[in-house]
């Protein structure tokens, strides 16, 4: 910069950059983190080069993050939030950038319960705050509200960075929508320099089972098993013990491609700022009938139309083809369930590698070959997608900014499955179906900011702003019988519809009015306010509007005279505090009216019934959370981060049970109870050696949260969810399960045996003695370390993330050691070891007596996860400038999910819900990589 003057010009990537000033000028060199460098032009010449080294400055390193509506410092803020930069996120393997954010955010859970290609995690800040209500962050991309399912539709490489937000100061702003945490999503942006930069980025890899712990029995086992329970007859075991079988192979691939290209050009001049890129990406599932490809194009344009007015675009342009293979149901075709069936002496390939059929009878298993059941009923979909924003931004005067910005999400899906009818189970009689969604959201956000000081000491800034949200959703599908031949499978072909659906709108609307204050007092002092009013199109006219409100203070102790002397190495010393409201109002759009439905037949006239008994009371769910923040900072090389929190929500949103007499309705929402949730974070990072050309830096993070209920509703303490194993109590855990407690083996006469209620011990199953075992499927602590070291320009990183005490009922062992009654598919090599005889000491009861749903089928679901190792190495700038064309060179190699480390027997830990029931396990990925800067 041209020092006193708001002129200048930005490096380029290795650095280099020209200026054209008059001898004489003072410039000044900045980069955040680093300390100012100033340089006068000396006089008499017409060319001089500068080459200069910045000095880190920890206070300065403190990073720009994005807020509510807004930029800050991190070290100027009271707020909790957590950043994550874009070289966490831009070389991740997956489609999306949520797998990414595994343990490296303190406070932040992410666990998926698919390894399918296009499926989204599921993100969870600082635990569950409701029951029936929904429990995601609010997701903002660049000032616009997304949905969780869209995270495919982004670029990991097109993230800037991304911040968590997570007590009321800094999501407060959000109101009725941010009681479970905020996630802003920031993209990129262009850099002033001479010429535009150019950047590719390949990847090629493949991907495979992550973990896969298979303990199904091979032919030798399954032979011995059914001549042990006298299982033989027609059973020819000189014939069938020539094939082995592991169908994990079979359905599974250990090689599936994966492949990513993207392509981006950006560059700012005084006038205009522009980022534009492409990508595609594509994903083969590691399970048949999987899929996920993307083309994406994205626009961030930013013009300066005058002096005082600013105008641009954020534009996300994505057109998506899924294949999606189906899970987390028990069936016999579908090929992740069955494999768990299928006998090892099946083969489902002929003898040159080709899927075996039923036609020919070269599939000699019963049923049906479940690969061949999958080629000839697939089922594609389409997404195409559009997120734009447009925006104006004026100042008028010094330090007041208005800004207007009006976006648009939109969604159109195509769904299309076919049942060939010449696939020989039709027998010559095909189905097809189709399916299209559209859903849009309209908004419109205005806001005006005015920052000003008083004196050198006092800083002031002002925000007011108004928000409005429409969304429409509409939705058809139909489907048909009766093709009768491959080529023409299409809905037409058919001869009659046997099932329609038709949904002509499903919409709801916010309006929203907002402000915050923000005082400093000589960067010692930090407070902030903030006032928002929502109003819902969920809730009934007298219950409408909701108000959510926040403070916080900030002391930055550092600055303080006492600790002068101190500076020197204590780079950082703040307390935070914190504390405020936020709402939430995730529930289906039309619970508060009572609606009557169409669509119902009596005596083949069309008429109508009740559908929903409505309630005109129902209101706003509300938590309010404090939160205390200690940050410290030594000697420029280590920082430490600990907080604590503490969070209440009170007049639940539930669908509260009630009596059939009450009109027919089993269930109606309303505001019942409360919850809370209080936990404690530490984030910690060290840099332990740092010169020239080595540097070696350590990070490690770890979450306590203590989930329970403190009131359910009109007076009830615990209600059991029916077929679940779970119970809301109160005073305990809303994830705790609630079962009947398996006590071994009676090594006399091979009964199993459970514990009764008072803790006796009986061989009677009785729901009676079912209690509250104080093991939960949410899991109350989780962490992540990591490692980065680099020599020149060879980079080493190790990143894990663990999540501990979770449990989970692996739905799978009812089936696999079922003990006698699923006898007829394969079995656990567990049943093996059963009790036989008197005396035999085991946890499996004797023949017969079947698997139930106790604790014995309860597992420790706990993980570590290598999640990430990268090599790389860059090229020297010194080499690359002889190009002339070349301005940077990177290769590397690295792999997600490496290692997994965990009790758990199923083929993979990590998921989100109560029960492990045939769920796609999560993949494991090998990939190398380009990146190039032109």
């Amino acid at each position: 910069m041209i020092s006193g003057s708001a002129s200048g010009v930005s490096t380029l990537a290795d650095g280099s950059y020209s200026i054209q000033v008059a001898p004489g000028t003072t410039l000044t060199f900045q980069y955040i983190g680093y300390k100012a460098v100033e340089y006068t032009v000396p006089d008499g010449r017409t060319q001089v080069t500068c080459n200069l080294e910045m000095q880190s400055d920890t206070q300065a390193l403190e990073d720009v993050v994005v807020i509510a509506y807004g930029v800050r410092k991190k070290g100027t803020i009271a707020g909790s939030v957590s950043t994550v930069k874009a070289e966490k996120i831009e070389t991740t393997p997956t489609a999306a950038f949520d797998q990414a954010l595994q343990g490296q955010v303190p406070g932040l859970t992410v666990l998926s319960s698919s390894g399918e290609p296009s499926k989204s995690a599921e993100l969870t800040i600082r635990g569950t705050n409701s029951i029936n209500a929904g429990t995601d962050p609010l997701f903002v991309l660049d000032g616009i509200v997304i949905s969780a399912s869209d995270f495919n539709a982004i670029n990991p490489a097109d993230i800037e960075s991304l911040s968590v937000l997570k007590d009321a100061s800094s999501t407060s702003i959000y109101g009725a929508r941010a009681a479970n945490g905020v996630v802003v999503i920031t993209t990129k942006r262009g850099r002033m320099a001479d010429r535009p930069v150019i950047n590719y980025r390949m990847q090629l890899g493949i991907s495979q089972l992550a973990h896969g712990n298979w303990d199904l029995m091979n032919t030798a086992e399954r032979i011995q098993y059914e001549k042990e329970i006298g299982l033989t007859e027609g059973k020819n075991y000189s014939l069938l013990s020539q094939t082995d079988v592991n169908w994990l192979d079979e359905v599974f691939s250990d090689n599936a491609l994966l492949q990513n290209y993207e392509l981006s050009v950006s560059g700012a001049t005084e006038k205009t700022n522009y980022y534009v890129s492409g990508g595609y990406y594509d994903q083969e599932g590691i399970a048949p009938g999987s899929d996920f490809s993307r083309y994406s194009l994205r626009a961030n344009i930013e013009q300066r139309a005058a002096k005082w007015l600013k105008v641009g675009t954020n534009t996300l342009l994505n057109y998506q083809q899924i294949e999606l293979a189906q899970s987390g149901e028990y069936t016999v075709v579908t090929p992740i369930s069955a494999a768990r069936f299928m006998m090892p002496y099946w083969n489902p390939r002929r003898p040159d590698g080709s899927i075996a059929s039923m036609e020919d009878g070269s599939w000699k298993g019963e049923g049906q070959n479940p690969l061949e059941w999958i080629e000839n009923n697939p089922v594609h979909y389409k997404k195409y997608k559009v997120i734009s924003s447009l925006f104006a931004e004026a100042t008028p005067i010094e330090g007041l900014t208005i800004k207007s910005q009006f976006s648009a999400d939109y969604s159109h899906s195509t769904g299309f499955g076919i049942s060939y009818p010449e696939y020989y189970p039709n027998l010559g009689i095909g189905t097809a179906a189709r399916n299209t969604s559209d859903g849009l959201t309209l908004s419109v956000t205005n806001t005006v900011n005015y920052r000003f000081r008083v004196h050198e000491d006092h800083s002031f800034n002002f925000l007011v702003g108004q928000e409005g949200i429409d969304y429409h959703y509409e939705s058809f599908g139909v489907t048909t019988q009766g093709q009768n031949n491959d080529k023409l499978t299409s809905i037409t072909t058919g001869t009659r519809a046997t099932t329609w659906e038709d949904e002509p709108d499903d919409d709801y609307g916010f309006l929203s009015f907002f402000g915050r204050g923000e005082y400093n007092y000589a960067d010692r002092y930090y407070a902030d306010f903030s006032l928002r009013a929502d109003a819902s199109s969920r809730f009934g006219a007298s219950n409408r509007w909701g108000v959510f409100w926040s403070a916080g203070f900030m002391w930055n102790m550092r600055n303080e005279r006492f600790l002068e002397n101190a500076r020197e190495w204590l780079t950082n010393a703040q307390i935070t505090i914190s504390t405020g409201t936020s709402g939430n109002s995730s529930i289906p759009n039309y619970e508060h009216l009572a609606l009557v439905k169409g669509g119902l037949e009596y005596v083949g006239t069309a008429g109508i019934a009740p559908y929903t008994q409505g309630n005109e009371e129902l209101s706003w769910e509300t938590t309010w959370t404090t939160n205390l923040g200690l940050h410290f900072g030594f000697w420029n090389r280590l920082t430490a981060d600990l907080e604590f929190y503490h969070k209440k929500t009170s007049d639940m949103l539930m669908s509260v049970p009630q009596s059939y007499t009450n009109g027919g309705f089993g269930f109606r929402w309303d505001n019942i109870g409360a919850m809370v949730n209080r936990g404690v974070e530490l984030n910690l990072t060290g840099t332990v050696i740092s010169t020239r050309d080595f540097a070696w830096s350590l990070n490690a993070n770890v979450s306590y949260n203590h989930n329970e209920i403190t009131e359910l509703y009109n007076g009830v303490r615990e209600y059991e969810i029916a077929s679940s194993d779970l119970k809301y109590v109160v005073g305990h855990s809303i994830g705790e399960f609630y079962m009947n407690r398996y006590a071994g083996v009676n090594p006399a006469n091979g009964d199993a045996l459970w514990y009764t209620k008072d803790g006796k011990l009986t061989n009677e199953l009785r729901d009676e003695d079912k209690v509250m075992i104080g093991k939960s499927f949410i899991a109350p602590w989780q962490g992540g370390f990591g490692t980065n070291l680099s020599w020149k320009g060879i980079a080493l990183s190790a990143q894990f993330s663990w999540i501990a005490d979770r449990w989970v009922m692996n739905n799978d062992r009812y089936f696999d050691e079922s003990n006698g009654r699923f006898a007829s598919y394969n079995q656990s090599k567990r049943l093996l070891h059963r009790w036989k005889q008197p005396g035999d000491v085991t946890d499996i009861p004797r023949h017969g007596v079947y698997t139930e749903f106790d604790t014995r089928l309860l597992e420790d679901a706990s993980f570590l996860r290598l999640k990430n190792l990268m090599l790389s190495y860059t090229f020297p700038r010194e080499l690359l400038r002889k190009t002339r064309f070349i301005s940077g060179v990177r290769i590397y190699a690295q792999a997600q999910n490496l290692l997994t480390f965990t009790n758990f027997s199923g083929l993979d830990p990590e998921g989100n819900g109560n029960t492990y029931a045939a769920e796609y396990p999560m993949t494991r990925q090998f990939t190398f990589g380009l990146d190039l800067t032109f």
